[in-house]
């Protein structure tokens, strides 16, 4: 029972499978406008589009899915599809799934006494158009209330710039580096997310980016330069970490940081912060929402990402070099004399 209530559970569910839409969508506008493929094959271009319009029906449909199993999926894509039509877009689209899975929840519920001899019905008639039946109408309220602030939203994202866009970028950075991968990261990322949606050549996207590789470069950095400061199975993990920071797996830091905690955490947020703030001032912008450093191909602004990224990952580095300075030359408390 718990899990049908695990809200961030779901979300992240919806999210797994929206990312690959949006990951390819943001590549094939990003081709059809910088790369290779550039004023040649317009219908790439149009296809990218289609796939980031997909984006809402297939999260809310998993949203819904991940609730109600496999009797959600009909009334989750109605879902999100009306949140793209009504202009609740993201947020709309995430609420919707969430009607929608609980909406079926109450049917099954309220049909659980049926007759055995009806049961074939029920996943074939009932759940879908019951679902969907009252999925859209829901959709009605969470359209005319979430609108006007998604609009809001999409402009804001789209305006932002000067000293609003630096701090906005810099509490990104900060929240990506916070949990290293747990739910407060994810809100930045979802952020960066919905702003590629969007904008396409997003500003706030290659900060989430660039603050999410930091921690487990400097980590990496650290382990190559620095390795009289760990030991000898932590040095052996020198590749994985450069590799997952390279790949944009934040998460390739956390053994470190529960190792370590805050002599390192804390100039890991100060580093992912710093590379967040370099991408605000040289305006560098990133079209996808996943795959590191392998998708600057088709990024029209790679050399200030790179810079960015080193940046971020140079001073994330001496700062643990520091920390760890500091606390080994910590005197060690004087024991008591009985």
């Amino acid at each position: 029972m718990k899990e049908r209530f695990n809200l961030y559970k779901h979300i992240m569910n919806g999210l797994s499978y929206t990312l690959p839409l949006v990951v390819a969508g943001g590549l094939l506008i990003a081709m059809t406008t910088y790369g290779f493929f550039s004023d040649q094959f317009p219908y790439l271009h149009d296809t990218g589009l289609q796939l980031l319009e997909y984006t809402y029906p297939i999260l809310a449909c998993y949203i819904a899915y991940s609730i109600a199993d496999r009797p959600g999926i009909a009334p989750g894509i109605i879902a999100g599809a009306l949140a793209y039509t009504g202009e609740s877009y993201f947020l709309g689209a995430i609420l919707g799934g969430f009607a929608a899975g609980y909406t079926i929840e109450i049917i099954k519920w309220l049909f659980s006494k049926w007759p055995k001899s009806m049961t074939s019905l029920k996943p074939m008639l009932i759940f879908p158009l019951l679902g969907v039946l009252l999925t859209s109408i829901i959709m009605i309220g969470i359209n005319f209330v979430m609108s006007p602030f998604s609009l809001w939203l999409i402009e804001a994202m789209t305006n932002l710039s000067g000293i609003a866009l630096i701090i906005t970028c810099l509490i990104l950075g900060a929240l990506m580096a916070f949990d290293l991968g747990g739910p407060i990261n994810k809100i930045a990322f979802l952020i960066g997310l919905i702003s590629v949606v969007h904008v396409h050549d997003s500003i706030m996207m290659a900060a989430v980016m660039v603050a999410g590789m930091t921690p487990p470069l400097a980590i990496a950095l650290s382990l190559m330069i620095f390795q009289r400061d760990f030991s000898e199975v932590e040095i052996k993990q020198r590749k994985q970490t450069l590799l997952m920071g390279l790949s944009f797996i934040t998460e390739g830091a956390v053994p470190f940081v529960k190792t370590y905690k805050k002599v390192i955490h804390i100039p890991m947020i100060i580093g992912s912060m710093f590379g967040a703030f370099m991408v605000a001032m040289l305006q560098t912008t990133l079209p996808a929402p996943h795959g590191g450093i392998f998708i600057l191909l088709w990024t029209p602004s790679w050399q200030t990402f790179l810079l960015a990224l080193a940046s971020g990952a140079a001073l994330s580095t001496l700062l643990i070099k520091l920390s760890m300075m500091i606390v080994k030359r910590k005197p060690s408390p004087t024991p008591t004399q009985s």
